[in-house]
């Protein structure tokens, strides 16, 4: 009878397991098909909810059944069903980014009692079921979080490869959320701007925090956050000077670091703190010039993909893994430290120095080809 039960009670959780994890993805999928809409209409400066998404060629509206992220499209198989024209498959890919993140991020995160944050002791509860007990309420507000800075990112990514500006009230929407919100749940900071000691977790004031708060959400003005919030924001301020800076100071009519990209790392320095703000910059101009220096020949992808893309790749890993990602005083001595992160900060704009030059100079070459294959065609007499 005992075992009865048992194999019952494991089976409930495990369906409940599924259940969760499959609700996170397809509330992910919903947001990336609205974001869809955010992507195409906010540049031009149309309304987001009015009117009802429609074919652009036959201007028929979509119907709900066929509106389903990602198994409307597959339905469809990608052709409208009035007048057969081709959909782009970018709208299922956007929707399968978005779900697979909140995916992840939940696994990671969520049900892992925070396994993956930096400098913290994970919670001493953990999976779904820990979800209706109500001990991961804490952890619950910083997937909300960081999934907003995600989809905001994603979005100026998308933006900027279509060769558009970033709307200023997409940004200072997120900029004022995570202001506001960091300022009174400490919750969502859980790096603090100044670490002094190994790991105050491992004292007993460490132990007594992770008693009384974890698991908790708490709304608190403390100024340790607020100081958090300060230097976050201003390392932000600077990785995305270092980072933008061969556009900064003068135009360039060929350039992976489209307009307002700066912005982009601003966010990343409010809602992740200064620490995690320089690896994310360094790790995207790192990952940029590599980018570019492997495939400088191409002339079609590369002439478009922004500087903004490799924020956003970098800024997923540092949200699903930061516990491997990011350097702390305690993993190093802090005079090492400190070479670590000032290699990191002057590295930044070198690296990105270098790959606007690559970049003007594959833009220059394809540009020159052009104009000899047109020369030589223009020669040619029958």
């Amino acid at each position: 009878m005992q075992l009865m039960l048992e194999f019952s009670s494991s089976s409930h959780l495990w369906v409940l397991e599924v259940f969760t994890a499959l609700w996170f993805f397809v509330m992910g999928s919903v947001i990336g098909s609205f974001l869809n809409v955010v992507i195409y209409r906010l540049p031009l400066g149309l309304n987001i909810s009015k009117p009802k998404s429609r074919c652009p060629v036959c201007e028929t509206p979509i119907q709900t059944r066929d509106n389903l992220p990602i198994l409307g499209w597959l339905l469809l198989r990608g052709k409208c069903r009035t007048c057969q024209t081709p959909i782009s498959v970018r709208y299922p890919i956007v929707e399968a980014l978005t779900g697979i993140f909140f995916l992840l991020l939940y696994i990671l995160l969520v049900h892992s009692g925070g396994q993956f944050l930096p400098y913290r002791t994970p919670n001493r509860f953990w999976g779904s079921y820990q979800i209706l007990e109500g001990r991961t309420w804490d952890l619950i507000a910083l997937d909300v979080y960081y999934s907003y800075l995600f989809i905001v990112l994603l979005a100026s990514a998308y933006i900027h490869y279509d060769g558009q500006v970033i709307p200023r009230r997409l940004l200072l929407w997120c900029f004022a959320i995570g202001l506001g919100a960091g300022a009174v749940i400490p919750a969502l900071h859980p790096v603090p701007a100044f670490i002094s000691t190994p790991s105050e977790l491992s004292t007993g004031k460490g132990l007594l925090n992770e008693i009384n708060y974890y698991g908790v959400l708490q709304a608190a003005i403390e100024m340790e956050t607020l100081k958090t919030l300060g230097w976050g924001l201003l390392y932000g301020i600077i990785t995305g000077i270092l980072f933008c800076w061969p556009v900064l100071f003068k135009q360039q009519s060929a350039s992976p670091f489209r307009s307002r990209t700066s912005w982009l790392l601003i966010l990343v320095g409010v809602y992740l703190g200064w620490q995690q703000v320089v690896t994310v910059g360094f790790l995207a101009a790192f990952c940029l010039f590599c980018f570019e220096l492997s495939f400088r020949g191409n002339r079609s992808l590369l002439l478009r993909l922004p500087a903004s893309a490799f924020i956003v790749a970098i800024l997923t890993l540092q949200l699903l893994f930061g516990k491997y990602l990011t350097i702390l005083p305690f993993h190093l001595s802090y005079l090492s430290f400190l070479l670590v992160t000032a290699t990191q900060i002057v590295a930044i704009p070198v690296l990105t120095g270098l790959s606007q030059s690559i970049y003007i100079k594959r833009v220059l070459q394809s540009n020159t080809e052009d104009q000899i294959s047109i020369n030589e065609s223009s020669s040619i007499t029958f």
